[in-house]
């Protein structure tokens, strides 16, 4: 029976030994967080000159009187070098702000996210007036969370829905709380391209794509943005979707209002 105290003391020492280890983990993994920042800024500011340098002289042979003397085949092969030239760097500056989210802290306040929602749309469809789209934002959304990261996150996921139904004689794209396998979520509908969901987590790591540029522009980088801002938030982001029959979205997020009756107002 004298065992049971020397027991307790065991297991308050390992127990010790564990916060410990917790601890110095997550040092360390500041550590390497810092690091990984340092090294994106560095790498950022040594590339931009050179990156300048080949858009400035692209630029100048783009225009007479040196674009006069390349036959069609030359002139298709320094525009291909020009685009390239603006995609890289546009692919350095996202790689960038993937490492920086959050790293500045996260405040915690109200966010009507429907609100941002109806923002957002508006003004893709503002930019596309010619574009036939249904979108529906259910009412009421409310979620605690940084209001410029969580604004980026809803930008990239409808930007996306905006994107893959531009073939669609109709888009069809909504926004509403939703359940997923007993998971309290919002989701982002659409009725595009969708894409074969046992590839889904590839699209959350950064210039994963699962269609070809010809198919679709972009650099495929935003929805790891979405991840990164999803995780500083302690929520997370899974898909749902089948190729050719739309994507679904969610994500989780701490709801302070409660659930109301879906609007369909637009």
């Amino acid at each position: 029976m004298t065992s049971a105290p020397k027991d307790e003391q065991t297991l308050l020492a390992r127990i010790a030994e564990l916060e410990q280890s917790v601890i110095d983990s997550a040092a360390q993994l500041k550590e390497t967080a810092s690091e990984l920042e340092a090294f994106g800024a560095a790498l950022s500011h040594d590339l931009r000159a050179p990156l300048r340098a080949i858009d400035g002289f692209c630029q100048l042979l783009l225009e007479p009187p040196y674009i006069e003397q390349l036959d069609p085949t030359g002139r298709d092969y320094l525009q291909r070098i020009h685009r390239a030239g603006k995609k890289l760097a546009q692919m350095m500056e996202d790689l960038l702000q993937l490492v920086r989210l959050g790293r500045s802290g996260v405040s915690a306040e109200r966010v009507d996210l429907s609100r941002l929602a109806r923002e957002i749309l508006d003004g893709f469809q503002a930019a596309e007036p010619g574009r036939r789209a249904q979108t529906a934002v259910e009412s009421g959304i409310v979620v605690v969370g940084d209001a410029r990261l969580l604004r980026l996150a809803l930008e990239n996921l409808l930007g996306n829905a905006w994107k893959f139904t531009s073939k669609k004689d109709v888009a069809d794209i909504s926004v509403g709380r939703a359940t997923d396998e007993g998971a309290a979520a919002i989701r982002v509908r659409d009725n595009g391209d969708g894409f074969d969901s046992q590839y889904a987590d590839r699209l959350f790591r950064p210039f994963q794509r699962l269609h070809s540029e010809s198919e679709f522009e972009g650099v495929g980088i935003g929805l790891a943005k979405v991840r990164r801002v999803m995780r500083v938030h302690g929520g997370r982001v899974w898909a749902r979707a089948l190729r050719g029959a739309g994507a679904s979205f969610y994500f989780s997020l701490p709801v302070i209002d409660a659930p109301q009756a879906p609007s369909t107002d637009r």
